[in-house]
């Protein structure tokens, strides 16, 4: 697809997306690109070519992830000096290495999560960050506009996940602690995403959602939740009530999606 089918610009951006926090030699008004969305069901565009859940290569290694670190933001799980873990699919024209992954939440279980669907807030949201190997460094790759991939895994509140214990009890040996805690030695993230016959998506040309909001990120954005306790969620809370972005406008792009349906009305 035509990048232009992407980043169509409309005026009506320039009137209400801050530029005020973007880098002054970035993406100056209108900004077109910014992150997160309201993931309209009715307006999503299948792509059953390039766009299918079986497409997805996360390739996940045991042990990659280092230590975690918690701030007064929220907390960031950092990869190891020799890491093997990353990400293509068909839309992705590289291969992306994994960066870190950190999470967004809410007060309460009523909203937290940075894309919503329909409208729709979930209480949390969990983003896997890798950046393009064909770029020398996570810093250099932030700046290109195919730089890096985030793929976002929404959080319901529900049962508890045993698939998050190990990230949660870290968390919270992390809390209060202003230096890294190392993560348990063959650690693997995998198991916080969904299924994988749950992993429908949809994916978009967008931004960072926190500064400097860098207009760099394919995202990635599985349809199905997963859940997590509110005590699980409790814990995070305990390192800010919330850290989550509100919604920016689509600005005419096209947001394509691997599930067909009456629900997506365009099929590339």
């Amino acid at each position: 697809m035509p990048q232009a089918l992407h980043e169509r610009r409309h005026s009506a951006c320039a009137n209400n997306v801050s530029t005020s926090t973007l880098p002054k030699h970035r993406h100056l008004a209108p900004t077109p690109r910014q992150s997160p969305i309201d993931i309209r069901t009715n307006d999503l565009c299948h792509d059953p070519k390039e766009c299918k859940a079986d497409s997805l290569n996360i390739d996940c290694k045991s042990g990659d992830c280092s230590d975690l670190i918690c701030t007064s933001t929220g907390f960031r799980v950092n990869p190891g000096r020799n890491c093997k873990s990353t990400f293509s699919s068909s839309y992705l024209k590289d291969v992306y290495e994994f960066a870190q992954f950190h999470a967004h939440w809410g007060q309460d279980a009523s909203c937290g999560s940075e894309h919503t669907i329909d409208g729709k807030k979930y209480a949390a949201e969990v983003h896997f960050v890798f950046y393009n190997t064909k770029y020398g460094s996570f810093a250099e790759a932030a700046e290109k506009d195919d730089g890096l991939a985030v793929i976002g895994v929404l959080l319901e509140k529900g049962d508890h996940n045993p698939n998050y214990e190990v990230l949660i009890d870290t968390v919270k040996k992390g809390i209060g602690n202003d230096k890294p805690v190392p993560m348990p030695k063959g650690y693997s993230w995998e198991g916080l995403l969904p299924t994988s016959n749950k992993r429908d998506f949809v994916t978009y040309l967008g931004s960072l959602t926190t500064p400097p909001y860098l207009e760099s990120v394919t995202w990635t954005v599985f349809l199905t939740p997963v859940n997590i306790s509110d005590q699980q969620l409790s814990i995070l809370r305990k390192i800010t009530p919330a850290n989550y972005r509100s919604c920016q406008d689509v600005c005419g792009r096209t947001v394509r999606c691997s599930k067909g349906g009456s629900n997506s009305n365009v099929y590339l």
